[in-house]
């Protein structure tokens, strides 16, 4: 079918934010995340109750930035309860107390933070727990919402789970370890260290949590190390199943024994150790482009879009031929999204002319309208929806493609032909989980 030509006449109104849409399909290394996250939304049985602070009234009040922190921060919230899921194996929670503020100049004792958790019981044994992020390095770019409250979420729902006393006693190896773990923020703060400098001798020793104080750069290398060598030693599955009973007994020594045969903290210490000095000395090495390149599409490939986007961001200047310059920024233009900057994306991929031998002409197309879409150019991206949906083989693509000319035409108060382009997608989608938002968009 063809789509109406004329349909993109029609006055331009406001148009909304498109935020995170997880994986859809995967042929090769070049995944495209199109479906919006509203279509994962369902699985939650009961929606956990988020406050935003509302109150703040510091430098950034009027900036853009922090409404756009605003307006991203309901579905950020929603995201890191699937990334902790994905990480730890923690079932999503149905009830939690969540309240946000913001700071210009976050402190605890004395140190600068860009992000805290607390967690209290109310009067009523209500637990309710407050994550305070700091504006700056938000607005500065020096951090992105998506890891700070995946982050400090991290740390919400282990206590949640297991509640508050059994939580704060948990060695800070495990509860930073995989706090960095799950919000991928291990290989930002290694090359954080790694500019810093450290000393590979003081690598090691007793666990740091001094009086409750904030640990060390290198502690925080040192504990997001440590969950990974657990994960890379003993898989995944296995890694799940010990925060799964780890909830339930809060007793680390015995579950560590079960579920890593006999494993006990003090030999996992040991045996970590050489791991993390290798890992650390590994990565004061010079790299080339091409092993940035290849350690970006790794990092994609397993959904670790911040380590990703550091990798790429690496190898795309340095010196890759025409094609793997192609593959990094097409790759590189994903993790922007992922993060929400479009426009970052969109540059990147004004870059270069796709080469079918490098890239899926189909899902650059898609990935292009996206964010000319996400950026405002709605004419243009409504153009290239169209373009993608006549031209392309992929049912994946071409459902996406519908699903949003859909919200096109729908903001651009061209109903009629928003209710012919959804009924199209209802007869060549008829189990696609667009129909129901489609459905939503146009009783409204």
């Amino acid at each position: 079918m063809i789509l109406n030509n004329k349909a993109i006449s029609y006055k331009h109104q406001a148009v909304s934010q498109i935020l995170f849409y997880p994986s859809l399909c995967k042929q090769t290394f070049f995944i495209i995340f199109i479906i919006f996250i509203f279509n994962l939304l369902p699985i939650f049985k009961a929606e956990a109750v988020l406050h935003i602070d509302t109150s703040y009234c510091g430098k950034y009040r009027n900036h853009p930035g922090f409404a756009k922190v605003m307006a991203d921060l309901p579905f950020v919230y929603q995201e890191s309860f699937l990334k902790i899921n994905k990480a730890l194996g923690i079932p999503v929670r149905e009830q939690m107390n969540v309240v946000v503020i913001f700071s210009d100049n976050l402190q605890y004792k004395g140190f600068r933070l860009r992000g805290k958790r607390q967690s209290v019981k109310t009067a009523n044994r209500t637990l309710v727990h407050y994550i305070h992020l700091d504006l700056e390095f938000l607005i500065n770019g020096q951090a992105t919402l998506a890891e700070e409250m995946t982050h400090e979420m991290t740390h919400a729902i282990m206590a949640d789970c297991m509640g508050l006393r059994e939580y704060d006693v948990l060695p800070m190896w495990l509860k930073e370890g995989t706090a960095v773990h799950t919000a991928d923020q291990g290989l930002a703060r290694i090359k954080a260290l790694t500019r810093k400098g450290f000393d590979i001798n003081a690598i090691g020793g007793e666990d740091e949590n001094i009086h409750g104080n904030p640990i060390s750069l290198e502690k925080y290398v040192e504990n997001y190390l440590k969950i990974s060598f657990l994960v890379k030693t003993f898989g995944v599955n296995a890694f799940h199943r010990f925060i799964k009973k780890l909830m339930k007994s809060g007793n680390v020594n015995k579950e560590l024994s079960v579920c890593f045969n006999g494993l006990t903290e003090d030999v996992m210490n040991q045996y970590s150790s050489q791991f993390i000095k290798n890992t650390l000395i590994a990565n004061t090495h010079p790299t080339t482009a091409r092993e940035n390149m290849l350690k970006g599409v790794k990092y994609f490939d397993e959904g670790e879009y911040l380590s990703a986007r550091l990798a790429l961001t690496d190898a795309l200047y340095g010196g890759l031929s025409n094609s793997e310059f192609q593959k990094a920024a097409y790759l590189l233009a994903e993790c922007y999204i992922q993060e929400r900057n479009p426009q970052g994306a969109l540059y990147l991929l004004k870059q270069f002319k796709p080469d079918p031998r490098n890239i899926p002409i189909d899902r650059y197309e898609f990935l292009r309208a996206y964010s000319q879409y996400a950026t405002g150019f709605v004419t243009s991206s409504y153009f290239g929806f169209k373009k993608t949906f006549e031209t392309t083989k992929n049912q994946a693509v071409k459902e996406g493609s519908l699903y949003y000319i859909v919200r096109i035409l729908t903001e651009l108060g061209n109903r009629p032909e928003a209710e012919r382009v959804a009924q199209m997608l209802q007869k060549q989608f008829p189990k696609s989980s667009y129909i129901k938002l489609v459905n939503i968009m146009l009783a409204q």
